[in-house]
């Protein structure tokens, strides 16, 4: 993977941010998290590399990340709190790091979340993903809100457009996408389905495109 910062000074960058954005006297010893670190980094890079939005790879097709590409960014820092969370039960730390995502991003995803391998957050500003079950190639948008239900089930190669909400535990079926504004309150969606609001009601339709939304995020056949 191609990084803008070596893997050093990107640690050492964010253990900085966290001691600026959290001034309670307590440093970062980059050395007790190495191996949170590095597992972070790994699943950073398998992510990244199922996107084919262009700024992922460079031109020889090898994965590119940048610390101030912000949505990179952004799942990188979920990437490490969860990995933290994962390795070191550290939730002191994980709770920064999430903390830091919410600065930085305006982006709420819990380190206990169970996000899939693959996701893709475009300009991910007031975003809310809630605790629940997210299927693999997941693709979300600025301005999603999605409840923290243990039983909602969101199924594979889901797309959330721009302010689209999602409350309740009603699941969402695989390929499925949720349009730009769409409110779905307790309202499930079958596989290969879009759910849109039209003149202030919920609409759902078997979609008419050979792929499903989420596909012109990655690289990977859904």
């Amino acid at each position: 993977m191609q990084m803008s910062l070596t893997k050093d000074d990107l640690i050492r960058y964010v253990g900085r941010q966290l001691e600026m954005f959290f001034p309670d006297g307590m440093k970062f010893d980059i050395s007790q998290h190495i191996s949170s670190y590095n597992l972070a980094l790994e699943r950073l890079e398998y992510c990244l590399d199922s996107i084919c939005v262009k700024g992922y790879h460079d031109e020889k097709g090898n994965v590119t990340f940048s610390h101030l590409h912000a949505d990179q960014y952004a799942t990188f820092i979920w990437f490490f709190s969860n990995s933290v969370w994962r390795l070191e039960e550290n939730d002191f730390l994980s709770s920064k790091l999430l903390q830091l995502n919410r600065l930085l991003h305006q982006i709420f995803i819990s380190y206990k979340c169970d996000m899939p391998d693959h996701f893709f957050l475009g300009h991910p500003i007031g975003t809310v993903l809630g605790n629940a079950k997210y299927g693999d190639f997941l693709a979300v948008l600025q301005g999603v809100t999605v409840n923290t239900n243990n039983d909602l089930k969101i199924g594979k190669g889901v797309f959330l457009g721009a302010n689209s909400k999602i409350i309740g535990s009603k699941p969402i079926g695989d390929r499925a996408s949720v349009a730009v504004g769409t409110l779905l309150f307790e309202t499930s969606v079958p596989d290969n389905h879009v759910a849109m609001n039209i003149d202030g009601k919920t609409i759902i339709r078997k979609r008419k495109r050979e792929k499903c939304v989420a596909q012109r995020y990655f690289n990977i056949d859904i």
